[in-house]
């Protein structure tokens, strides 16, 4: 329940050899671990690095990646599974008091986002982002600043997933908050969402993705024909198209999201377009990486002390960055279409 209940072991480093002041860090803490399961833990972290390095685009990013786990011990195993419909009742005297049912939903599992931090910190001082693997087999996690998953079946995707929203501030593309049917998820409340992978509009010239969506591609391109419930009906365009999709940010109408699937609404499919550019954005300044095939790279110096780079993918995406002498590398932007 507090950090009397349990003691870190200490640190180690399981996967990367990017310089540390240039790399994106990634801490796995476990919860619910007790002093004998503490193999469990490691065994745990292996599974993730595995996965996360064989899930797109982390896979050409991995160079820019180093993965560090923190060893702590629980008096008891596992998490507390307050009394409610499907949960055990349990209490377990965790480091990080680890717990599901938050909001009322049994698989939202939070923790001490304090104490993770605190920990992360004071082990890892150079961290991007702190998940929490919790020892129980109930299925659960969440983001945010501090991002969990437990030891369910599919218990890295359930990870990755979270991961998008702590560290990178994806949403979730549910079109639904607590299963499908409850009451108040009809239509979203006005206000664009801040998040980069879900929005309200769909108008192609201001739209916040606009720069993935091809000519031809209907805006929106499926609408919800019953806001009283999800829209169940298959995707009515080709595998990866990128548009407008009605359903999103826990509602069933009013907010979209950019592809038909993506690993934000729905685990054990790849991120869409859209969220694979985040990650890229987000990760890809930090390192010197392999050159992808066909990569176009011009520079420009229209000052002595001012350089600016364009690149192209083969996707067509075009980036630039530039740098000078006071402010350094300023990292990529102005994404578009070649």
């Amino acid at each position: 329940m507090t950090t009397s209940d349990g003691t870190v072991q200490g640190r180690t480093q399981t996967f990367g050899s990017a310089p540390r002041n240039r790399a994106f860090t990634v801490v796995l803490l476990g919860d619910g671990f007790t002093a004998a399961q503490q193999t469990d833990f490691n065994t745990a972290c292996k599974d993730f690095v595995n996965a996360l390095t064989a899930t797109a685009p982390y896979d050409e990013l991995a160079p820019a990646i180093n993965i560090w786990r923190v060893n702590v011990t629980s008096t008891d195993s596992g998490a507390d599974d307050p009394a409610g419909a499907g949960s055990t009742g349990a209490t377990a005297r965790t480091y990080f008091d680890s717990t599901f049912g938050a909001n009322g939903i049994r698989r939202l599992l939070v923790c001490n986002n304090s104490t993770v931090l605190q920990t992360a910190a004071a082990q890892v001082p150079v961290f991007s982002a702190a998940i929490v693997v919790v020892n129980s087999t109930v299925y659960g996690g969440s983001g945010g600043s501090v991002g969990t998953y437990s030891l369910a079946s599919g218990a890295t995707e359930i990870a990755i997933h979270e991961a998008g929203h702590t560290a990178y501030g994806l949403a979730d593309e549910y079109p639904y908050y607590a299963g499908g049917n409850e009451t108040g998820h009809d239509h979203h409340p006005a206000g664009e969402p801040s998040e980069p992978n879900v929005t309200l509009n769909t108008d192609r010239t201001t739209l916040k993705w606009g720069w993935a969506v091809a000519a031809n591609t209907a805006l929106p391109t499926m609408s919800n024909p019953n806001c009283a419930t999800v829209d169940s009906r298959p995707s009515t365009v080709p595998t990866g198209t990128v548009g407008t999709f009605e359903g999103a940010h826990y509602y069933h109408c009013g907010a979209h999201r950019p592809e038909y699937t993506c690993k934000m609404p729905e685990l054990g499919v790849p991120f869409c377009r859209v969220c694979r550019q985040v990650i890229w954005n987000r990760i890809g300044p930090l390192a010197t990486l392999p050159a992808r095939d066909r990569t176009p790279i011009s520079v420009v110096a229209r000052y002595p002390e001012h350089l600016d780079v364009f690149a192209a993918a083969a996707d067509g995406r075009t980036m630039s960055n530039w740098w000078d002498a006071t402010g350094g590398w300023a990292g990529w932007f102005q994404l578009g279409i070649t």
